[in-house]
């Protein structure tokens, strides 16, 4: 995290104190427009690998109609900016001989080709959880390097069982995210598994959210504060100060080998049944929801829904996005997108 601060402006001492000491966040003075934005960029790129690039744009005078939907503008005083880079090799990784194109269902009338990894001897047994109307993959990561390393992050794949059901299962996990965002949503003993497969692909979404969370209801912190309500933050906040912008961008590349994932942003108990002598197919030909946890911890570090390569990423939204707090203690960061 960083805290860029134009020089007019003071942060207030427990803001910076708490930035530094829990979020680790340095901060900068924020200079003028054009050298902002550089500075900003270069930090982004810098803390994701390159994935994560000129989040905010060129023109300092995009800002369509001051609603905060522009396309990055350097108009604000006082950028926060967070950022997430993974890259993870699986435990079991796929073999890229046996990768093969195959229908992707978009949707009950619309198929893409896309190339799909299958599974191979090393993936006889997995962690699979079964349950009314959709299933759950969770595959491991190995987060030491291609050799050795602890287990500590995994993948949970969320395969609605009807080929239109994404839109449902994102509901249900939209209604009650503790219950579905559990450990337990796999069994503890690995499941002998039929056919495996699973998309490789590479997708990427650059979005100005503002609007967006404004339709949800988070109103107040787009508003021109008429009070101190950033008092926290600054010291003797301008009048009529508010969230202009909040931008996100993101990179998913999933492949045999394993997956990168980078992030930009700037501004029940459910049980299972599984008879010992079933086989499991996890055929992931239609769209779905994956999140990478961290397993100790049970924290969300990336969530998306993969529709397909083939779908024109203008017809994708965010239709959620929340921050809360688990019965743990850790922060759970999750979006869902859908057309």
């Amino acid at each position: 995290m960083a805290v860029w601060v134009d020089a007019s402006l003071r942060l207030n001492p427990a803001f910076a104190d708490t930035a530094a000491s829990v979020f680790k966040a340095a901060v900068r003075s924020a200079g003028n427009p054009a050298a902002a934005r550089a500075e900003i960029n270069e930090w982004f790129s810098s803390q994701t690998g390159g994935f994560v690039k000129d989040i905010l744009s060129n023109s300092i005078d995009d800002d369509d109609d001051g609603s905060g939907g522009g396309g990055g503008a350097i108009s604000a005083s006082v950028f926060l900016a967070n950022s997430l880079y993974f890259n993870a090799y699986w435990d079991h990784p796929f073999f890229p001989h046996l990768t093969e194109e195959g229908d992707f269902h978009v949707s009950p009338d619309h198929d893409v080709r896309v190339p799909f990894m299958a599974g191979s001897h090393q993936h006889a047994f997995m962690d699979v959880g079964c349950h009314p109307g959709f299933n759950v993959l969770r595959m491991m990561y190995r987060t030491g390097g291609a050799a050795g390393g602890d287990k500590m992050f995994a993948m949970y794949i969320y395969l609605p069982d009807d080929r239109d059901g994404l839109p449902e299962l994102a509901r249900k996990l939209a209604s009650n995210p503790a219950a579905f965002l559990r450990r337990t949503i796999v069994p503890a003993q690995p499941v002998a598994v039929g056919e495996l497969k699973i998309p490789k692909f590479e997708v990427s979404l650059k979005v100005e959210a503002s609007r967006l969370l404004r339709e949800f209801g988070l109103d107040l912190p787009f508003l021109p504060a008429a009070d101190n309500s950033f008092s926290g933050m600054l010291l003797d906040p301008p009048q009529g100060t508010a969230v202009s912008s909040l931008l996100h961008q993101c990179f998913v590349n999933v492949n045999e080998e394993g997956t990168v994932a980078a992030a930009g942003t700037v501004g029940e108990i459910m049980g299972f049944a599984m008879p010992d002598d079933q086989i499991v197919d996890f055929v992931a030909d239609h769209p779905f929801l994956f999140f990478i946890v961290e397993e100790v911890s049970g924290l969300v570090v990336f969530a998306e829904i993969y529709i397909s390569r083939g779908l024109d990423p203008h017809h994708t939204v965010i239709i959620a996005q929340r921050r809360e707090t688990d019965k743990r203690g850790g922060l759970v960061d999750w979006s869902c997108r859908t057309d």
